[in-house]
This record gives C-alpha cells, sequence and structure tokens, in this order.
C-alpha cells in the first residue's frame, strides 16, 4: 500500500482526538486506527511509528495556529492602514490599537480545552522524554518564532520596534495567554458541573489579561526611532 495524504490527515486528525483524551500514554496504535477507521496496515503505509506521527501532529498544530495567527494580523493591519502609513503615533493611540488587536486574535485563534490539554500534553512528554524534547524545542521554537513575527507586525503597526528579545517577548505573551486559557477552561467546566457554583482561588478575567498584555507590549517597545533592540 502506498503514502495516500487523506489517510495521513485523517489519522493525524485522530491522534490529536487521541491524545486530548487520553494523553500520551493511553495513545495507543489500536485506538489511534480505531478512531480513524483504518488498519494497521494503513498506518504503516503512512508512518513508519507513532513517533513520526507524534511529530507531524505537533507540527500540524503549530503550524495552523501560526497561519491562524498571521491571517489575522494582516487582517488588521490592512483595515488599520488602506492606504499610506501614519508616521507618528501616540501612547494612547498605540494602546487603542493593540488592545483591537488582541481581542481580534484571541476571537480568531480559539485556544480551548483541546488545545490546552494538547499544548500540556506535549511539554509534559517533553520533559520526560530527552529525546523527544530535542525534536518539540525545535518545532516549538518555530511557533514562538512565528508569534514574535505577529508581535512585530503589531508593534510596527502602531509605530513602535521592540527594545527586548522579540522571542523572549513572545515567550512571555505565550504564558500568559494559555494560563488564561486554563483558567477559562477550568470556570467553564465548573459552571457545567455546577449552576451556581462559587469561584475559588485566583480567576482571571479577559480584561486583566488584555491589560497585562498591553503593558508587556508597551513596556517591551520604544517608539520607532528610539533605543535599539536588546
Amino acid at each position: 500500500m502506498r503514502s495516500n495524504p487523506e489517510t495521513r490527515a485523517k489519522l493525524v486528525s485522530a491522534t490529536r482526538e487521541v491524545i486530548v483524551a487520553h494523553g500520551f500514554e493511553g495513545c495507543t496504535l489500536e485506538r489511534i486506527c480505531r478512531t480513524a477507521g483504518f488498519t494497521r496496515g494503513a498506518f504503516y503505509s503512512n508512518f513508519a511509528d507513532k513517533d513520526a506521527l507524534f511529530t507531524l501532529v505537533v507540527r500540524d498544530e503549530y503550524a495552523r495556529v501560526i497561519e491562524l495567527l498571521d491571517a489575522v494580523t494582516r487582517e488588521w493591519v490592512a483595515a488599520f492602514h488602506p492606504g499610506a502609513r501614519h508616521t507618528s503615533c501616540s501612547d494612547e493611540v498605540a494602546a487603542e490599537k493593540l488592545t483591537d488587536a488582541l481581542l481580534r486574535t484571541r476571537e480568531r485563534l480559539g485556544l480551548d480545552r483541546d488545545f490546552l490539554v494538547l499544548h500540556n500534553e506535549l511539554l509534559a512528554r517533553a520533559a520526560r522524554e530527552p529525546e523527544w524534547a530535542m525534536q518539540f524545542m525545535e518545532i516549538n521554537r518555530d511557533f514562538v518564532v512565528g508569534v514574535g513575527r505577529a508581535l512585530e507586525l503589531m508593534l510596527a503597526e502602531v509605530d513602535r520596534v521592540p527594545v527586548k528579545r522579540t522571542e523572549a517577548i513572545a515567550q512571555a505573551v505565550i504564558g500568559i495567554t494559555m494560563r488564561y486559557t486554563g483558567v477559562s477552561v477550568w470556570r467553564d467546566r465548573l459552571e457545567n458541573v455546577e449552576g451556581e457554583h462559587r469561584r475559588r482561588g485566583t480567576m482571571l478575567e479577559l480584561d486583566d489579561i488584555l491589560d497585562l498584555l498591553l503593558t508587556l507590549l508597551m513596556a517591551s517597545s520604544a517608539p520607532a526611532g528610539g533605543p535599539a533592540s536588546e
């Protein structure tokens, strides 16, 4: 049997589903094939082993997020500057525009429970298995670079440039965003289980996150023509 793009795509989708439901430990070849509706023969016609499939799942997931992020950033830039760019932007206007960009990005990316679970499973496996960690670091770096590229475009649109390493800014943005995603998932699950639950622990609201991200971006950048980036 030959490798088939449609079969590979279904196996990737099924593997993502199984990892989210059962974790890497429970992501057996039997479950993957059953979920995808294929035999082991079909699997081995398309992948040498599960690790090869896992690598493609991760690349596909992060590539999807970066593609959406690039698209929403380009659309945001076009919406604000259909013609010539302005040459100056006050801090107040910059803050307003960046807040709008962050809201648009959040709405389009749709970082939900499944993405959170998959992301955490990948991190946990990388912490346990050095060989996988090497692969994951390269894939994750591409993801961070993609986020950094989008942030640079957003800052450039409000006439600002990073004064800290872009990858470091991107890592901080990802960390804050994933924490908010986690809190949102916990809250949603509590509401589904208990209609009138009382909040426990520290909860984050969207306004908190927008304020934190805006503060981070403004503090990590300067007006164009100011200090050089580190």
